[in-house]
């Protein structure tokens, strides 16, 4: 089962450091010589730099929005009673069975009458809408787990709500946070149907969308140059995997405490 995960990336690798040739004639085999001009050549033409600003933008105001406006929304449902705070908590749950597909009608005329359609936040407030949900139940799971005495003590040092959450809570909850950046930036950075959409212009499009543009004025002429450009592409979200997967395992299970 292992092998069968590793074999894409196996193939990416080995394709992107065959020359033209070798990629027809040895197309899974290991490269006989390795030619590294495909990434030179993938950097030139596919507008590598601009795609990659662009994901790094939508990816880094979605966590920025999603974390901030989550994080909030759990602490109050998790440790302040009020009268609809578990119709709200369902509210919230029903977010995790929208999938993008069924809205994005919707969604696109949404976007297109607040004239952000071709924007940063054309794209960047629905991922923070799609990405919230899952945001609130984790550190609603989270912070349900925490000993009410931390806000008491808080109170008895004369410390309000907002100064209780950000010098106290929010310390505490930070491996969580930190687990639903990396999950959010894996879920971002592969995120294709509504960039396609929503980014219609080139100046806008972020990684995986310029990707397919650039498949098809390549065609599937020269294989060394493609697996290039998406080893290009899919490093930054390799490297975060690679340093944050201990955090997507603790994220699998923080749910288990949800009462």
């Amino acid at each position: 089962m292992g092998c069968t995960f590793l074999f894409p990336l196996y193939w990416m690798v080995t394709m992107s450091l065959k020359s033209k040739s070798e990629a027809h004639d040895n197309p899974f085999g290991l490269p006989t010589s390795w030619d590294w001009m495909n990434f030179s050549e993938a950097l030139s033409k596919y507008h590598f730099y601009t795609y990659f600003e662009n994901s790094v933008i939508y990816t880094a105001g979605t966590i920025a929005i999603t974390l901030t406006t989550g994080s909030m929304l759990a602490y109050c449902l998790s440790r302040m009673q009020w009268k609809f705070s578990s119709l709200m908590l369902f509210y919230v749950s029903m977010g995790l069975i929208v999938p993008i597909e069924v809205v994005v009608i919707p969604l696109f005329q949404l976007v297109k009458w607040m004239h952000i359609k071709n924007s940063y936040f054309g794209l960047i407030l629905p991922y923070s809408g799609f990405a919230i949900a899952s945001c609130v139940l984790m550190l609603y799971a989270f912070l349900r787990s925490l000993p009410n005495e931390l806000e008491e003590a808080a109170c008895i040092d004369g410390a309000n709500v907002y100064q209780t959450y950000m010098k106290i809570i929010f310390p505490i909850v930070m491996p969580a946070l930190v687990t639903q950046c990396v999950l959010i930036f894996i879920r971002i950075w592969n995120e294709f149907p509504l960039a396609f959409i929503i980014a219609s212009k080139d100046q806008f499009r972020p990684l995986t969308v310029g990707l397919l543009g650039f498949f098809v004025s390549v065609g599937v002429t020269d294989w060394g140059l493609i697996g290039a450009s998406m080893l290009l592409s899919s490093l930054p979200m390799i490297i975060v995997y690679l340093i944050g997967n201990e955090k997507i395992e603790n994220a699998l299970t923080a749910g288990a405490i949800l009462k």
